[in-house]
């Protein structure tokens, strides 16, 4: 069965563009909130949300994520960020996807880079190294390798507003070798990924009543479906949910809590739908 499923994984990625090197929403704080995480991204998970928000990190950040589905694909992510006076933030990060024996695996190396344009205006932009290779046993079905630019801005009307916009595998290119795969029709060939675009609001709430101090509201379109989030800061706790509206497999209700204490800060989120099965996701910044 196990095998079957990494086939088909493979198969995925070598036909259809969406599924290779997917984003599938690794990170405890944005899932928390239903992904509705583009205008919101501060952290080193902007890497994989928006770029464009490692510029308000004033410090050395390192994050890091962990998301298993159905008991077999495991996804994980480690970043470091550093912020460099009058220039910038500067990032790297290795994510990857592998299955428990090995036989599938995907790997994403990136550099990012950040800063503010002008005071209200933030630009980022991630440079991306992708791999990824399938085998049963000692057997080489196929490989893949190539790149992609990532792109991302956002506006800060105030302290009370942001908007933001991340357009991930704007340019991109991967080729891919089966020569190992019989029968395949096409033994090299290249593609490109699929083009996503996410347009998101975030607003701090305590204009409304006092009661809403430290208490922010997200709200986003990406690929065409709605994203919901809410986040309420108690103390050096933060309890967060969401909701995905979807015609597919991905609609369903996110909720996360999240506790930082003395540069360190721990996140869970417990996520329904968008992966087809319910999941949680952990992470752990240290700055």
């Amino acid at each position: 069965m196990k095998i079957y499923i990494i086939l088909c994984l493979f198969a995925l990625s070598v036909t259809e563009s969406q599924a290779a090197f997917e984003n599938i929403g690794i990170g405890a704080k944005p899932m928390g909130m239903g992904g509705a995480y583009t205008a919101r991204a501060d952290d080193t998970n902007a890497i994989i949300w928006n770029p464009a928000g490692l510029a308000d990190i004033s410090q050395r950040e390192i994050g890091l994520s962990y998301l298993e589905l159905y008991g077999l694909v495991g996804y994980s992510f480690i970043a470091y960020a550093h912020h460099l006076e009058k220039i910038g933030t500067l990032a790297g990060s290795l994510s990857g996807s592998n299955d428990s024996e090995g036989s599938y695996q995907e790997i994403s190396l990136n550099i990012s880079a950040a800063g503010k344009v002008w005071s209200n205006l933030r630009l980022g932009l991630n440079l991306k190294y992708l791999k990824s290779r399938a085998n049963i046993g000692e057997t080489k079905i196929g490989s893949g390798a190539g790149y992609a630019i990532d792109l991302g801005l956002r506006y800060d009307f105030s302290n009370k507003l942001r908007f933001g916009i991340f357009l991930p595998n704007l340019l991109s290119y991967i080729a891919y070798d089966r020569a190992e795969l019989k029968n395949a029709e096409a033994k090299q060939y290249s593609e490109s990924l699929f083009r996503e675009y996410h347009i998101g609001l975030a607003a701090n709430l305590d204009f409304i009543h006092t009661s809403l101090s430290r208490t922010l509201l997200s709200a986003e379109i990406a690929n065409g479906n709605l994203l919901f989030g809410i986040e309420k800061r108690i103390k050096n706790a933060a309890v967060r949910a969401g909701y995905r509206f979807s015609d597919g497999l991905s609609s369903g209700i996110t909720v996360g809590l999240g506790y930082a204490v003395n540069g360190f800060e721990l996140d869970y989120a417990y996520v329904s739908g968008r992966y087809g099965s319910q999941t949680s996701q952990f992470s752990i910044k240290l700055y």
